[in-house]
């Protein structure tokens, strides 16, 4: 019981994403500060230190530098293009909002029309909330979406209004688009849950039963276009306009029953290929005319086989405005099941039918009760799923495990337990758990797993992998050193065919970042002890003393936000103490660890670790007891 089953509700259209930019670093591989920046000179270009959370300005002053970071600059005349520092959308308020999303189809049952769900096709999906990446320095296989409500309706007849767990986006692919490059040529996988309870309607034929616990919401986004060209970007900025990036959304609603405990993604059989076999027409991709498909879910139930192919089959589009986008067409596609030398078709993949494949999300159903051939092969418990084209052979094989994990997205305290990670808004265990063939190994049974740990800044010199243990069984509590602050990435191996590459930089790249499995780990720092500025340091939430001013605040707390996220500044600029003074009380309330989910818990990012959140809150305490004794 999963995405697999029915039944299933499938929507597509446009979204919208506004992430501020200036935190990416995403030049700091290779661009360096020229000899007229001085002591600065040989520097990487990146504005944000990820592991101490601090902004790196070259030693300019606050007004110089938040100047110096919305125009272009020639850094390697030689090499380079001249480079806006804050890259593409400074100003970003990392919102997440539809744009136009409709259901595209309903399915009740194998090869069945919408049946009792024709009242959704064409009804519409509304929402709002945030994104922020784990590690903001870099393309972390791991960006993060919160939503505050999403809605899906048709009129006045409301059919789910809910609020979804934290989803991390994974499978990150950058051969998604044949004629695109860069992030415009990538897309990704989402998946979130919804469970029934108080605030929730689910008013869906099918979704009643008691075993239905509430819902899965699975898509996948692709295809990124914001307005480019840094004399553009540099009028947007003029006006302190943002410059959000419009994507394609695809995807699905299914029921999440009571036995399911995997919350980020399918379970079943995984379908992956290292190899670009196959030629695009022209080079102008990630994969310079040669690409690869991305990863499939697969399962069997009985004589139904179904398999998860919204992620797996690139668009062929130039960056126009068409949608949705054609298919890139690469020749005939079969799926089939093998064992030993015995080999079945299961059926035909119609991958470049764009609607019908809207309709049904992409997940293709397979009936093999009138298969023999199929049936026999798949008789045997060692019997593997590919996918084969007439031209290139396979394409997608199965792999040998498919490791899942509930904490694709986590956050520790420097100094913290290693033990307990911040994921869902509370802290829990970061585990892993393991599929072979489409059955879950027991921990009495699995063999055991290497967990694999890469550091994965400052970008410009990552980390090598380091098997942090070797014996770790499914189910066993992850733990992790947390002397250091920073970011670090974690994957997991059973056979040695399994093993990442030595290097992290191998390790962003596809097929690695597409097909492995993956937890992005942000260790916040705690490094300075800010104990000194508290009348009660023990106390649990503790007031300022005298010595805690403004100027400590705005330097260990508010300072990198200012500077790098400037969007907050329309509120109230962070530098302004009687400002920020005003607002101590809607700092306080929106700096709870209680909203942590929320969009509207602060900063955005999340990326403001214990210590600093502390004395933050114990300024903004000091603040209202002395209006308080004022009054």
């Amino acid at each position: 019981m999963s995405l697999f089953d029915f039944p299933r509700i499938n929507f597509q259209g446009t979204l919208q994403l506004n992430p501020g930019t200036a935190n990416n670093d995403d030049y700091a591989q290779g661009t360096t500060l020229p000899e007229s920046y001085g002591p600065y000179a040989g520097s990487p270009l990146g504005l944000i230190d990820s592991k101490t959370v601090e902004p790196r300005t070259y030693g300019m002053s606050d007004a110089d530098f938040i100047a110096w970071v919305q125009k272009q600059h020639q850094f390697n005349p030689t090499t380079q293009k001249p480079i806006i520092p804050a890259e593409w959308n400074y100003y970003g308020d990392m919102s997440s909002q539809n744009l136009v999303i409709t259901v595209a189809g309903a399915q009740t049952g194998v090869g069945t029309g919408p049946g009792s769900l024709a009242d959704l096709v064409g009804a519409t999906l509304t929402f709002n909330g945030v994104i922020t990446d784990v590690n903001s320095e870099g393309s972390p296989p791991s960006t993060q979406f919160f939503f505050d409500t999403i809605k899906l309706a048709a009129g006045t007849k409301t059919f789910l209004q809910a609020t979804p767990n934290k989803g991390a986006c994974q499978w990150l692919n950058f051969y998604r688009n044949v004629n695109l490059t860069a992030d415009a040529g990538a897309g990704g996988y989402v998946y979130h849950v919804i469970r029934k309870g108080p605030g929730t309607t689910i008013d869906i034929p099918g979704f009643e039963a008691p075993n239905v616990v509430g819902v899965i919401f699975r898509y996948y986004l692709y295809r990124p276009i914001s307005k480019g060209g840094n004399e553009v970007i540099e009028k947007i900025y003029e006006n302190k306009g943002t410059n959000p990036a419009t994507l394609q959304i695809a995807g699905t609603f299914a029921p999440l029953y009571s036995d399911e405990t995997i919350f980020t993604g399918p379970v079943g059989r995984l379908l992956t290929f290292a190899t670009t076999n196959i030629n695009t027409p022209t080079k102008n991709n990630n994969g310079g005319g040669k690409i690869a498909l991305a990863p499939a879910v697969l399962r069997q139930d009985g004589n139904k086989i179904s398999a998860d192919f919204i992620g797996t089959f690139p668009e062929n589009n130039n960056g126009n405005t068409t949608a949705p986008d054609p298919k890139f067409n690469f020749g005939a596609v079969t799926l089939v099941a093998s064992a030993g030398t015995q080999t079945a078709a299961i059926g035909p993949v119609d991958y470049t039918n764009v609607p019908a494949g809207n309709a049904s999300g992409w997940i293709f159903d397979f009936d093999i009760s009138s298969n023999p051939a199929a049936q026999q092969v798949l008789a045997n418990p060692d019997a593997v799923f590919s996918l084969q084209s007439a031209e290139y052979g396979p394409v997608l094989t199965e792999t040998n495990h498919y490791f899942v994990s509930n904490q694709q997205g986590i956050y520790a305290e420097q100094f913290g337990t290693g033990a307990l990670f911040r994921n869902q808004g509370t802290e829990e265990p970061a585990t892993v758990r393991v599929f072979r063939y489409g059955k879950e190994l027991p921990a009495s049974v699995c063999p055991p797993i290497t967990v694999w740990q890469y550091r994965s800044v400052p970008l410009q010199a990552p980390g090598n992998r380091e098997a942090i243990a070797t014996g770790l069984r499914p189910g066993d509590p992850i733990h992790v050193d947390t002397v250091q602050p920073g970011n670090f990435l974690f994957t997991f191996s059973i056979d040695t065919s399994e093993e990442p590459p030595v290097s992290y930089n191998d390790f962003m790249n596809p097929p690695y970042i597409t097909n492995y499995p993956a937890i992005s780990l942000r260790i916040l720092p705690n490094y300075v002890n800010f104990d000194q500025y508290y009348v009660d340091p023990a106390a649990p939430e503790p007031i300022g003393n005298a010595s805690l001013t403004f100027d400590i605040v705005y330097t260990h707390a508010l300072r990198t936000y200012y500077l790098l996220y400037p969007v907050m500044n329309m509120v109230f600029p962070l530098n302004d103490e009687a400002q920020v003074a005003a607002k101590a009380g809607g700092i306080l309330a929106r700096t709870e660890l209680s909203i942590w989910m929320n969009s509207g818990y602060m900063p955005r990012t999340r990326d403001m670790s214990q210590s600093r959140r502390t004395l933050l809150r114990a300024w903004c305490r000091k603040v209202l007891a002395g209006k308080a004794k004022a009054k």
